[in-house]
């Protein structure tokens, strides 16, 4: 590679702005310089098989000189260098022997825009404004023999995290299925590519490259066991580039189209909701009881309406609904024990003005605020059984109930568990 080395040393000895006005003298030394850049592409494409990772090397300095890199001949050269280590790479593995597998994974990734630009550079016009592609056939085949290292080496990326490489190459292998598909190369392949689609998005998200995760996401949902999350993407997708009206419109159809995922229903509660909008959140809530009324979620956000608007009989009415399709929702089992505590402290507000002589009253108005605390109290131990560790969820309020029902063993016994808490 002696003659190779020396021709490069020549060719870095001066360069020129392009397009920038030059005199005769610069003129004839730029045609001096790409006449040498290219002889030196015509050795380096002689030694390609004696030392191929040293020609696709020696290569870079005529694809990144803007005195020959949109000449198709250059790209076609290094993509041919390329193909000759990936190949013998693949061969090595074949035979069981040692490969570099970053080695050959990072020539896949060269490769791939290699083959474009010779592409691209193939069909631009000549001076007469004819188009005289010469690499057509070159183009085919390498991208037929290739096409599937592409996804290959975006799993390999993406397995080292570098997720950006591994997008480019997971487009690459979708657009190139998609050329040979159109070229009747290969059958629509309907499995690998909603598989690669899914895994830009993938690529998207570690990166919160949002434009990213959208590129070929609706491909992604083409595969029914991705769908669910390739949706879901998409509509973290639009909300994370400020996109809030298609976000909201994603996740009304995500009801429905995936009515097992409860992030919809529950994003757009808690959007109304942290926006005070419950006029929209009861016309949600009725929308959402239509598409599925033995659904738990929307039975209790009908009580959960109620209640924000402190109709509180409305509420227990709604939150006993909930508890008829699921006896262990845990909120409702909260809410609704709150709501008889919250009647109880009203009636004993109500009540205060009674005077302690009249003992017949007093009797009554503990009989009644005793119904409200035993009402709650078999709600709220059982929600401590089934979420023992959701203190905040039952602590409290059952305290409440061992304290005014003079349940005293049970009244110790929270306290010191709110002692030992730290409550």
């Amino acid at each position: 590679m002696k003659k190779l080395v020396l021709s490069l040393a020549f060719v870095l000895m001066g360069s020129f702005a392009i397009g920038q006005e030059l005199t005769k003298e610069q003129i004839k030394e730029q045609k001096k310089q790409r006449k040498a850049l290219m002889t030196m592409v015509q050795d380096t494409e002689a030694k390609i098989q004696q030392n191929p990772v040293a020609a696709a090397n020696a290569l870079k300095t005529a694809t990144s000189n803007e005195l020959v890199n949109t000449d198709a001949y250059v790209w076609f050269v290094s993509t041919s260098a390329k193909k000759a280590v990936i190949d013998n790479e693949n061969r090595k593995r074949a035979e069981g022997a040692a490969f570099d597998e970053p080695l050959m994974y990072s020539y896949v990734y060269e490769l791939g825009t290699d083959l474009a630009n010779c592409e691209k550079y193939d069909n631009m016009p000549d001076a007469k404004g004819r188009i005289k592609p010469k690499y057509s056939e070159f183009i085919k085949v390498t991208y037929a023999q290739q096409f599937a290292q592409f996804y290959n080496a975006g799993a390999y990326y993406y397995g080292i995290e570098e997720y950006e490489k591994a997008y480019n190459l997971f487009k690459m292998f979708i657009d190139s299925s998609d050329k040979l598909y159109k070229e009747g190369l290969i059958q629509k392949d309907t499995v690998n590519v909603p598989v690669a689609a899914y895994n830009m998005s993938l690529c998207g998200m570690q990166l919160e490259n949002y434009d990213m995760v959208l590129t070929h996401v609706d491909l992604a949902m083409q595969n029914s066991q991705m769908a669910e999350s390739a949706y879901r993407f998409k509509s973290a997708a639009y909300l994370e580039k400020g996109d809030s009206a298609t976000w909201l419109n994603m996740c009304k159809e995500g009801i429905t189209k995936f009515p097992s995922d409860l992030y919809y229903s529950q994003s757009l509660i808690h959007y109304y909701d942290s926006r005070n909008q419950s006029e929209e959140l009861g016309k949600l809530a009725d929308d959402l009881m239509a598409t599925d009324p033995s659904n738990p979620l929307f039975v209790y956000l009908k009580g959960y309406i109620a209640h924000q608007k402190e109709d509180f009989d409305t509420a227990i009415e709604w939150y006993e609904k909930t508890l008829n399709v699921d006896p262990n929702y845990e909120n409702a089992l909260s809410n609704l024990g709150r709501c008889y505590l919250i009647k109880a402290q009203e009636y004993s507000t109500a009540q205060s003005s009674t005077k302690v002589t009249d003992k017949k009253k007093i009797a009554e108005d503990k009989k009644i605020l005793d119904g409200y605390y035993n009402k709650a109290l078999p709600l709220l131990e059982k929600l401590r059984e089934v979420a023992p560790d959701k203190h905040d969820l039952w602590l409290m309020n059952l305290t409440n109930c061992y304290y005014n029902l003079k349940m005293t063993d049970k009244l110790e016994e929270l306290e010191k568990l709110q002692k030992s808490l730290g409550y």
